[in-house]
């Protein structure tokens, strides 16, 4: 059995376990995401009940044999992030891709500050997309499945920002004369290139082409998040 230093992370996912217990999903610093069990978590006289939440910035210990730890310690490590609306929707999607991305066991320091930096945007900013598709490349990055922004995959030639582009994920972006369903003009690809730090720059183009790249590494599983947000479109008109 092994017994974790105290860890500062995020409650990505948890579900009922039993009576009063809870199985987690955390992502912490140094371990990367981790499977817990929380026993008595949703006791009425647990000291945390109510307290692992998605959002919520937490410090947590646990020991551990086998897969699974067991926690052990619990405590805020700050307020939490009080998301509403789309910005919940985009805090679901992206604590989803991390769940079927990120391999258990696999620490991601790199990862877990963009995780932080998009929450805190979602909490303050009223331009979501932009901190979604900055989420969405420090993901691809971190994982090491990310093509060049800058060159094409046929001659290393800078990416145009007047050109079009075919993008294969395995391999980049191939200059291309004809439109089509995965082709991309070369300033959305510029503008991803540059952190989405130009807000005005047409988003959906940037948004369809960071889809394809997701779906390949999500090779087919579906995202509950995206249902959840098409619905929510449909009943508001959005």
């Amino acid at each position: 059995m092994t017994t974790s230093a105290e860890q500062f992370g995020w409650v990505l996912h948890r579900r009922p376990w039993r009576e009063s217990s809870l199985l987690i999903e955390f992502f912490s610093h140094h371990q990367g995401r981790i499977g817990l069990v929380a026993k008595g978590a949703r006791s009425a006289r647990s000291a945390w009940r109510g307290l692992a939440e998605p959002f919520c910035p937490l410090t947590a210990t646990w020991t551990r044999r086998g897969e699974m730890g067991t926690l052990t310690g619990l405590d805020p490590a700050g307020s939490r992030y009080l998301l509403t609306g789309r910005a919940l929707w985009c805090g679901l999607y992206a604590n989803e891709l991390i769940l079927k991305l990120l391999l258990r066991d696999d620490p991601s320091p790199e990862l877990f500050g963009i995780y932080g930096e998009l929450l805190s945007e979602l909490a303050t900013d009223s331009e979501l997309g932009p901190a979604v598709r900055r989420f969405e490349l420090g993901l691809l990055a971190s994982l090491g499945v990310s093509p060049d922004f800058e060159h094409d995959a046929v001659n290393g030639q800078s990416v145009k920002a007047d050109g079009l582009y075919h993008l294969d994920p395995e391999s980049g972006f191939i200059p291309t004369d004809r439109p089509g369903p995965t082709v991309y003009p070369g300033d959305a690809i510029l503008a991803l290139a540059g952190g989405m730090k130009d807000r005005l720059h047409g988003g959906r183009e940037c948004r369809r082409l960071m889809r394809q790249l997701i779906d390949h590494q999500l090779a087919g599983r579906q995202l509950e998040s995206r249902r959840l947000f098409e619905n929510m479109s449909h009943l508001t008109g959005g």
